[in-house]
């Protein structure tokens, strides 16, 4: 109960004045005998103990202590454990709020307290929580017993509260989680990642750390497996000599190895590229592996160069290139390492000196090649300046003397014959080196190539140089289409693309008809089907015959009668032809339900009758040497004919020949990259 105590001796003291002003006499009246008239006592009603006690003694207004509530909490003063209660707040049979308690006397109210069971002794922060009641990374372990606080969301710890990422496996000072480099060798120097200068970049981008990347030379957009490397193995057929066998007398002993382990071919090759009688595989680590024939003895006495079978480091080889009897390696750091016979290309210093070297010297060929280029006997490097280096027989290529320094800069393409180069140049103009006779000197036309020329075709002994105004110019041996003047009006416009045989070329104009000069018994004369050549988009060739496809997928064919040039005994079933390929003397015609049709040389791949068969459906790719061929299907296999023994018979590695990639070939072997199981 509230003390009412002024305004109710108001009222008696108005009551008494009334009473005075009436002049009558009042009774002073005591009912609940607590010694204080009831006109005087603020607490009527108040029991009186015999024997009260502190709480129970009257006071001058009637009342004692069980009757007054000072915070107005409803719990009288003598209940009420929390007698400052604040206005409003709720309280327990005590008279205590929560704002007064501290129930696990943490020294934080429980009005504020988001740990209310606090174990004693504890030490808590603002919110009364000690750590053994906090888990701050929310990892299930409370802070007290968590020795790795700062455990990412989501990640699986262990009973110390660690996950993988909050150690330091490789001990360089750098937690897992934060080291991009975590096999860091002991004692290496490495930065803020975890990482030494070899370990930092992912040099091919392929999403293997150098570190971890066993093959660092991986194209752009190839899949790799977790070392960083892609390939296949290589399955070899055909004949020995010519790179149909990888090891043994003409492979074991005839074979150098370029930055390899051995001769190992059963895995990693990418790349293969072949000499007239010899491989060289290209590995994902940079490697390379050849083998085959040695190329012949020149003059001098020289042979090709050897390098060592025990050579381990990688080369960083990231393509290859041939002529006749020697390769060329272009390095990731763009310079170029050669090996074969000196005078074709193998000794890149064969221009100036007899020098038969393991490596090339030549500091021009040291850094910034961007591509290369053969004749059968010489080299053609194209940098990224635009300039182009040479080497190999100088009659062939090799030497540029009479280009007259043309050839210092702004180079972007290299075509050639077999004897001679030409250059195209950015301002549409092209220079020519190499022997005279095949291509070499353009003098006779140097005003027509001195501008707008955007693609160069060659045959064996000349050149014919399309412009942009779609007219032809052409030099070069005569007769094996350097001179085109007999159709020069069919030439001075609409030429789209133009093909060649040895010695003849094919031009395909804009409206779907057909050019044709050089060797009339090689394809240069076309007049016998000049009315059937009307919507060609394609043209394939052998030696010395041509063959067309045209729009409605039929196949015209001219040239030499026995080298393809006559498809009268197939032409049935020349319909649907989608494209077309070719040895020296024979075509294979693959159609769009993947059946294939042969004609020409039946000795060289003309007839297919033997595996009629199994070329019935499926062809998806044909390949071939001078004189087989070598079919791959949609379901990974092969299938050979033509000359036995240059790869038209692969019976004795069929069970090898499943899940092909890609197969290359000499002049008388094939070489096939298969997927590895």
């Amino acid at each position: 109960m509230n003390k009412m105590k002024p305004l109710f001796l108001a009222l008696i003291m108005l009551t008494a004045s009334l009473a005075g002003c009436l002049g009558g006499e009042t009774e002073i009246l005591d009912e609940d005998g607590d010694g204080v008239a009831d006109n005087l006592d603020l607490c009527p009603g108040t029991s009186v103990a015999a024997e009260p006690t502190e709480n129970e003694l009257i006071d001058s207004d009637g009342c004692n202590s069980y009757q007054f509530d000072d915070d107005g909490d409803d719990a009288n003063n003598v209940a009420d454990l929390c007698p400052m209660t604040p206005a409003g707040e709720s309280v327990d049979k005590d008279g205590c709020s929560q704002s007064q308690l501290d129930d696990d006397e943490d020294g934080v109210m429980n009005d504020a307290d988001l740990c209310t069971y606090t174990p004693a002794e504890e030490t808590v922060n603002a919110d009364g929580c000690s750590q053994s009641q906090l888990d701050d990374d929310a990892d299930g372990v409370m802070n007290n017993l968590d020795l790795c606080p700062l455990t990412p969301a989501g990640e699986t710890v262990d009973a110390d509260g660690c996950y993988w990422g909050d150690f330091d496996d490789d001990g360089d000072g750098v937690k897992n989680s934060d080291d991009l480099c975590p096999n860091t060798p002991a004692g290496e120097t490495f930065d803020t990642d975890g990482c030494t200068q070899w370990q930092r970049d992912d040099s091919d981008g392929d999403g293997v750390m150098n570190s971890l990347d066993f093959c660092q030379l991986t194209p752009a957009g190839v899949t790799v497996a977790t070392d960083g490397c892609h390939g296949g193995s290589v399955v070899t057929w055909g004949w020995a000599r010519g790179g149909g066998v990888p090891y043994g007398m003409y492979g074991g002993c005839g074979c150098i190895t370029v930055g390899a382990e051995g001769s190992e071919l059963s895995s990693r090759v990418t790349q293969i590229a072949s000499t007239e009688r010899s491989f060289a595989a290209l590995k994902s680590d940079g490697s390379v592996v050849t083998w085959g024939s040695y190329p012949y003895l020149n003059a001098a006495g020289l042979t090709n160069k050897q390098v060592s079978l025990e050579t381990t480091e990688s080369t960083d080889v990231i393509e290859i290139y041939s002529t006749r009897y020697a390769f060329a390696g272009l390095k990731s750091d763009g310079s170029v390492i050669t090996w074969g016979l000196g005078s074709h290309g193998g000794d890149s210093e064969w221009k100036f000196s007899n020098s038969n070297s393991l490596w090339n010297e030549d500091e021009n060929l040291s850094s910034n090649v961007i591509d290369i280029f053969s004749t059968r006997s010489a080299f053609a490097a194209l940098k990224s300046d635009g300039s182009v280096v040479t080497w190999g027989l100088n009659y062939e290529g090799g030497a540029t003397t009479y280009a007259d320094g043309n050839l210092s800069s702004n180079v972007t393409d290299i075509f050639s014959t077999n004897t001679a180069f030409a250059a195209l140049k950015s301002d549409g103009s092209v220079v020519t080196w190499g022997q005279f006779l095949y291509g070499g000197d353009s003098s006779s036309v140097t005003a027509n190539l001195s501008s707008g020329v955007t693609q160069i075709y060659s045959t064996n002994a000349s050149f014919a140089a399309v412009k942009s105004d779609g007219s032809v110019v052409t030099w070069g041996y005569a007769s094996y289409g350097g001179d085109s003047s007999s159709m020069s009006a069919n030439l001075s416009s609409g030429i789209t693309k133009i093909y060649s045989t040895d010695s003849a070329f094919a031009a395909v104009k804009s409206d779907g008809s057909v050019v044709t000069w050089g060797s009339a018994d090689h394809g240069g004369d076309s007049s016998s089907v000049s009315s059937e050549l009307t919507g060609v988009i394609e043209i394939y060739s052998t030696n010395s015959s041509f063959a067309a496809v045209k729009s409605d997928g039929s196949v015209v064919t001219w040239g030499s009668v026995d080298h393809g040039g006559d498809s009268s005994s197939v032409s049935s079933e020349l319909t649907g032809v989608m494209e077309i390929y070719s040895t020296d003397t024979a075509f294979a015609a693959v159609k769009s339900d993947g059946s294939v049709i042969t004609w020409g040389s039946v000795a060289h791949g003309g007839d297919s009758s033997s595996v009629s068969a199994n070329l019935s459906s499926g062809v998806t790719q044909i390949y071939s040497t001078n004189t087989a061929f070598a079919a791959v299907k949609s379901d990974g296999s092969v299938v050979t004919w033509g000359s036995a023994n240059h790869g038209g018979d692969s019976s004795s590695v069929s069970s090898e020949l499943t899940g092909v990639i890609e197969i290359y070939s000499t002049d008388t072997a094939f070489a096939a990259i298969v997927e590895i199981d």
